[in-house]
């Protein structure tokens, strides 16, 4: 079911009501998340439920398996845990993927081979789980986190219902630790919570899918508009993206904090960077942080020569590019994102800059967001031979027109300046002004301009796909 569903705002009070009345039975609390769990991912299909708890259970007793120390033992149950992970996953997003792309390979040497292909579905979230789960065995195996006997507890970790389909990608040592002992109701808590989801709503459903329209418009085909409306569509795509993944993650961790449970942070308003190696701190940070920890630092991350600090992060954004999806154009951005660090590992360091953009630094953030923006064009397009249609438009157009698009400034323009002036909270209403009628007045408004501006068709979550 999607966060902007009238069925979620049917579950999440009945799931809020029965966890805090069995707030003295910790393993029926626990319980009832692990069926509301499921009941929330099997909506999609009921078929998938299976391969999740798969994951779960061979994660679970892999960890019972891992001994203190790194013994050889220890390390073949790491090894194999990661590789059955790893398998399920590639099987079920990229087989077809790499068959493609080796027929292709093969046809370029004059052979045609009769290859089969798989059809089937990619389960909602299994790259946001999967990651969940191999993070899990490889903390255990480094000794960061101590495994648990209680099985129920750690399918709830692998499965919790706000980020189990787009994350945020959790740790074990965040979020197991939660569901281990009892908690109590914190009203000031589950205010903010709602205050977060109905922000996260905000986003998704005004602004994220009115500019769906726009983007889908100009670059359905793009031979038949002129560069300017290309370049306007990028730039739209990328509040879209934004707006639409990070009201995903707003409402996923208010949801959780209803319950008392926190999630870690996903986007720190990251159009508001001064450079572009700022921005990848800001954004996808769950994912960002995975690949820095499991990725990066096994390479040898900084602590090597600068040539070889210059191919771990063209490896690692290369691989979390194809992790987005399984086509060459999630690939060639991943590999573009990583090129447009490289200057920045020969760059002199600088003093940690403050933590927050000022006016003074608008013409940075401006930037930044261009060139972010101009990457996306990469990867919005569906496929290669689609980029290649827009490149020629890009290359060969005329530059002397107005672009299609200008009227999406009517939901980027307020969203952005709210956006700015929130920028030093977690979320912009995190802290509303002290008076009732205020703060009433902010939450009835916001709630009026879901009603009429909000997008009439339910679109789906871009990181859905993924």
């Amino acid at each position: 079911m999607q966060f902007d569903s009238y069925i979620y705002a049917l579950f999440l009070p009945i799931v809020f009501i029965l966890y805090w009345t069995l707030r003295k039975h910790l393993k029926w609390q626990n319980f009832m998340l692990l069926v509301a769990s499921y009941i929330f991912y099997g909506w999609w299909d009921w078929r998938f439920l299976g391969l999740i708890a798969l994951t779960s259970a061979s994660t679970f007793l892999t960890g019972l398996a891992i001994k203190p120390g790194h013994s050889k033992q220890s390390k073949t149950w790491v090894a194999l845990n990661i590789f059955f992970n790893i398998g399920i996953l590639a099987t079920f997003k990229y087989f077809n993927f790499f068959r493609d792309s080796l027929a292709d390979m093969l046809r370029l040497l004059g052979v045609n081979p009769d290859m089969p292909t798989l059809y089937i579905i990619l389960p909602v979230g299994i790259s946001f789980y999967t990651l969940q789960a191999i993070s899990y065995t490889l903390d255990l195996y480094r000794g960061k986190v101590e495994h648990t006997r209680d099985i129920v507890a750690f399918f709830v970790y692998i499965a919790f219902f706000p980020q189990l389909v787009a994350g945020p990608i959790e740790r074990a040592g965040n979020l197991l630790p939660q569901f281990l002992k009892e908690k109590h109701f914190d009203y000031h808590n589950a205010v903010i919570g709602m205050r977060q989801i109905l922000w996260g709503l905000v986003k998704k459903i005004v602004i994220a899918d009115n500019l769906a329209g726009y983007v889908e418009n100009i670059f359905y085909n793009p031979l038949q508009v002129a560069p300017t409306s290309l370049i306007m569509a990028t730039l739209i795509f990328a509040i879209q993206i934004y707006a639409d993944f990070s009201g995903y993650s707003d409402i996923a961790i208010g949801s959780a904090r209803l319950m008392n449970i926190r999630l870690l942070p996903n986007f720190r308003f990251p159009f508001f960077s001064r450079s572009i190696k700022e921005l990848w701190q800001r954004w996808h940070i769950s994912l960002m942080t995975w690949f820095r920890e499991y990725l990066y630092f096994p390479l040898g991350g900084s602590r090597c020569s600068k040539w070889r600090q210059c191919l771990n992060i063209i490896i690692v954004f290369t691989i979390s590019g194809l992790w987005h999806g399984a086509k060459w154009n999630y690939v060639l951005w991943g590999m573009l994102s990583g090129l447009l660090l490289l200057p920045y590992v020969f760059l002199p360091k600088k003093k940690a800059a403050t933590s927050h953009a000022t006016w003074k630094d608008l013409h940075k953030c401006l930037l930044t967001f261009f060139i972010f923006s101009v990457s996306l064009f990469i990867f919005r397009s569906p496929n290669l031979s689609h980029l290649n249609e827009c490149l020629t438009v890009l290359f060969t157009g005329n530059y002397l027109t107005i672009p299609m698009g200008i009227s999406a400034l009517y939901y980027i323009v307020p969203f952005m300046i709210v956006e700015w002036i929130g920028r030093k909270q977690e979320f912009p209403i995190m802290n509303l002004p002290k008076p009732a009628i205020v703060r009433w007045a902010i939450y009835w408004g916001l709630l009026l301009i879901i009603a009429f501006y909000g997008a009439s068709a339910n679109i789906q979550y871009i990181y859905f796909q993924f």
